[in-house]
């Protein structure tokens, strides 16, 4: 049952967000309203697409800390949740920061950006091999020898 009320929360909440940037970047009202370089629907869409990461995010935050009871499975693994979706949601943020980064980056800008990104990604692997070898493996190691003694 939590984890029907999660996926009602996070899951339609990220869906939402995700299609009123849809929409709102491809209106024309959108398209042709702009401050500068920066168009509206540049603004929409970053706004729309950053809301469901931070979402997605946040339902993985508490997914981890707190995960359904019928998701047992999931109890050896649920230490890797944060890191995977923290890597998912670096590779994701590079296109949707870009909306409303863009119109400002000179060419020099732009690579500082690129690396800033590299960076993260390299950082997001490191904390998910990390929590694999400290919290993850040691936990599958002990499940599979408790299995293995029961079927003895």
């Amino acid at each position: 049952m939590k984890a029907r009320r999660w996926m009602m929360e996070y899951g339609v909440a990220m869906i939402l967000a995700a299609l009123c940037a849809v929409i709102l970047g491809h209106l024309p009202l959108f398209r042709e309203a702009t401050v500068g370089k920066l168009h509206a629907s540049d603004l929409a869409q970053f706004i729309g697409y950053g809301g469901a990461m931070v979402l997605a995010w946040l339902g993985a935050r508490q997914l981890a800390a707190d995960p359904p009871d019928d998701w047992k499975w999931l109890m050896p693994y649920r230490a890797l949740v944060l890191p995977v979706t923290t890597l998912v949601m670096v590779g994701l943020a590079y296109g949707v920061l870009l909306y409303a980064c863009e119109p400002f980056l000179s060419k020099s800008g732009k690579e500082i950006y690129n690396w800033i990104f590299v960076t993260g990604i390299i950082a997001s692997c490191a904390w998910l091999i990390l929590t694999w070898v400290q919290k993850c493996a040691p936990q599958v190691a002990a499940m599979d020898s408790r299995r293995l003694r029961k079927v003895a």
